[in-house]
């Protein structure tokens, strides 16, 4: 986000401020797992895209939150993923994460929505590598490649919509908050689902 766009955003900058470090480290770690290496590598950086999708579905089915998020419940890109998984011929990830249920506030719930749907951005720079493995957007990529063209016009929906909410200064701090305990579980995340060790609880988050 430029100087300019950070003074048009000024909620979104220090969202992107606060979590910069923990950010930094969660690509770090995914990129270390080299998972456009080969198909199997890949299958495997699925496996935690679905994990982490799977712990935070209920955030697309929020009533409150969807009438803060435009098209909230169209933003879910759970469905690509499961037919990534069949065309890759590979079954549904077993649960990895054992007594641990998705459970933020209300404002906390918008800095998780922050951490996963700023995801996609990254998404279409990975779409490329998955390219070189002959996976597209029609088969084996769907979930990367979601929304396609239109992903930077619902990014920057998706900007005007956390500008525009009248938040106290305790309820923005929530969603920071929020944020950065997205991006700690996430990175957690990464290890538990590469490691397959099934014994991540909820106060990882």
């Amino acid at each position: 986000m430029s100087n300019l766009r950070a003074e048009h955003y000024p909620r979104m900058s220090k969202l992107r401020t606060s979590t910069s470090a923990v950010h930094d480290q969660l690509d770090k770690k995914i990129m270390d797992q080299s998972p456009f290496a080969s198909k199997e590598h890949y299958g495997l950086f699925l496996r935690y895209q679905y994990h982490l999708m799977n712990y935070v579905a209920s955030l697309y089915q929020g009533d409150q939150l969807a009438l803060m998020i435009n098209n909230l419940k169209s933003r879910d890109r759970t469905e690509q993923l499961l037919a990534d998984f069949q065309d890759l011929d590979m079954a549904q990830p077993t649960q990895i994460i054992n007594n641990a249920q998705f459970n933020a506030s209300l404002h906390e719930s918008l800095g998780w929505l922050y951490v996963v749907e700023g995801s996609k951005l990254g998404a279409a720079v990975l779409a490329k590598e998955a390219k070189k493995l002959g996976l597209d957007s029609a088969f084996g990529a769907r979930f990367l490649s979601g929304s396609g063209a239109g992903r930077g016009s619902h990014w920057r929906q998706f900007m005007q919509d956390i500008e525009s909410l009248t938040l106290s200064e305790q309820q923005e701090q929530e969603m920071l908050s929020g944020a950065q305990a997205a991006f700690k579980f996430a990175n957690q995340l990464v290890e538990l689902s590469y490691n397959q060790t099934p014994n991540l609880t909820t106060d990882v988050a």
